[in-house]
């Protein structure tokens, strides 16, 4: 039922280091300047003069150049590289470093960028073969570039020497040679025909990129990580994203959709302590006679998205009804480290929307299946970062847990968290509005949802449901959640359920919701 679209050891004995204009070991603290709030994932430097660069005008061997000398110099240097595509959300990315944040920008030349780097090496790889993921993690070691072979010629013109050769090489023979000098916080799990994308966050954290379908080596790699570690970019989801997803969970690591983003490396750079909400989230005193329902989106954890385009499609944020009324946005809370000017943007251009945490907390993973010692884990760090994001309400998905709310005590005994979401896998209004509670505070299943092609989750039956739902905001059966799916409903088809429903159905945000049911309705 999930249907979440994604389109988003030995140490080497070679000798690596000699000559490459930049350290050739990598630290498994963040390359960023010290903040006064620690970071849960690695953060380039703050930028301070980009080289901006439409994606589209780069062949696909200079994308990966060019997002590989992006990470190596986010690492080091205030000056670095920014692929920009004008119609995705990447120009509002740009124009706000640049106008809050004072970054300079310029159009960029790719090969006197290289000469002005400091970068004296390269990786060679070939093209359709596991050989681009090899050198994108060596850039990351040695401090070169990775260079595809047809670029070889201009490579040595421009003054750079080869370090490796991997073309023959693949994603196991960098595990099992190089883990011992890669983070075991954070991989990036990139398909190989992808030239760009995630791949200077990749050379800038000093991390491990790969990919293999659902295999045992797969498995192999993200239980080497450590508790709640975190697999960003999306895995094969050919058979079910649960093929992966579970995999994951069972080793306690958590996913970040991101396997379409660009530029994390410059725009994690960027540092903010803590960010407000805009839109007050004051609830109403209760009307007696009345029904309360919120309408969430679906798939708020993937950071593609957040990034591309949510913010200027109109069947999303970039709806021009935005606003007509209160609307739940899903956000990752890992945009606090990864995109904290990203974040501000949606808080700034918010008008009667707030956010929540999309599935299922700190990263997208199944709670029931996390071993415990993890899951506390990443329950502290979930609420570490929902504070300084002003975030109050997670969502879940999960098989077939809903009661246990032994589970949910991890999370609802923080004190920043103050109620959970949940959406059962399959689907995700099964449980029909049911609550239960822990620590206590709310759990509270999806009652109904928008969904192309599934009964009763059509405009016409989910507004018939709403007019005939309880009228008591003391009873639990008083409250409506309305997850409405992203990838087949919009803000047009939420609103046309709005504008049909009976005067006593009042709609709130989604943590207006959880704090006037706590309130009001707690058992």
């Amino acid at each position: 039922m999930s249907d979440r679209r994604r389109t988003l050891s030995r140490r080497s004995a070679l000798g690596l280091t000699a000559g490459l204009g930049l350290a050739a070991t990598v630290s498994r603290q963040s390359p960023s300047a010290a903040a006064s709030a620690p970071s849960a994932y690695p953060k380039g430097q703050r930028p301070r003069l980009l080289n901006v660069f439409d994606e589209n005008a780069l062949s696909l061997p200079e994308r990966t150049l060019a997002t590989t000398l992006q990470g190596l110099m986010a690492r080091r240097s205030g000056e670095s590289l920014y692929l920009n595509l004008p119609t995705l959300g990447y120009q509002h990315w740009l124009d706000d470093l640049v106008s809050r944040y004072g970054v300079q920008a310029r159009p960029g030349d790719l090969w006197k960028t290289v000469k002005r780097s400091g970068v004296r090496g390269y990786v060679l790889f070939r093209t359709g073969t596991p050989s681009v993921n090899v050198a994108t993690t060596l850039a990351g070691v040695t401090g070169a570039v990775a260079i595809e072979e047809s670029l070889e010629a201009l490579a040595i013109r421009n003054g750079l020497r080869k370090v490796l050769d991997v073309r023959d090489k693949d994603d196991r023979w960098v595990f099992e040679t190089y883990w011992p000098r890669l983070r075991h916080d954070v991989v990036v799990e990139q398909r190989a025909d992808i030239p760009e994308r995630l791949r200077d966050y990749v050379t800038m954290a000093g991390t491990f990129a790969f990919f293999d379908g659902n295999s045992e080596f797969r498995a192999d790699v993200v239980d080497a990580l450590d508790d709640d570690g975190t697999v960003i970019g999306w895995g094969d989801a050919s058979a079910g994203e649960d093929a992966f997803i579970g995999v994951n969970s069972a080793t306690g690591v958590k996913a970040l959709p991101a396997d379409h983003a660009r530029n994390l490396s410059v725009l994690s750079g960027i540092s903010e302590d803590r960010l407000t909400q805009h839109v007050p989230a004051q609830p109403p005193t209760p009307d007696p006679g009345a029904h309360y329902v919120t309408f969430l989106i679906t798939d708020g954890d993937n950071i593609q998205w957040a990034l591309g385009d949510f913010p200027t499609d109109p069947r999303w944020f970039g709806s021009p009804r935005r606003g007509e009324v209160d609307l739940g946005w899903g956000i990752s809370p890992s945009l606090i480290d990864l995109a904290p000017s990203v974040m501000r943007w949606f808080y700034d251009q918010s008008r009667k929307d707030r956010w929540v945490v999309g599935p299922s907390g700190g990263g997208y993973m199944y709670p029931s299946r996390y071993p415990a010692a993890a899951l506390d884990k990443h329950t502290a760090s979930l609420a570490r970062a929902m504070g300084r994001a002003d975030l109050s309400v997670a969502q879940i998905i999960d098989f077939d847990a809903f009661e246990n709310t032994r589970l949910w005590s991890s999370y609802l005994k923080r004190p920043e968290i103050d109620g959970l979401i949940y959406l059962e896998y399959s689907r995700y209004d099964g449980l029909k509005g049911k609550v239960v509670w822990s620590e206590g505070k709310p759990v509270i299943s999806a009652r109904t949802m928008l969904w192309e092609g599934l009964d009763g989750a059509d405009e016409a039956s989910v507004t018939a449901e709403l007019n005939a739902a309880t009228r008591n905001p003391f009873s639990t059966a008083g409250y409506s959640i309305v997850v409405w799916h992203a990838w087949s409903k919009s803000v047009d088809d939420v609103l046309t359920v709005v504008d049909g429903l009976a005067p006593h159905v009042k709609v709130i945000p989604p943590d207006t919701l959880v704090r006037m049911l706590a309130k009001h309705a707690k058992p």
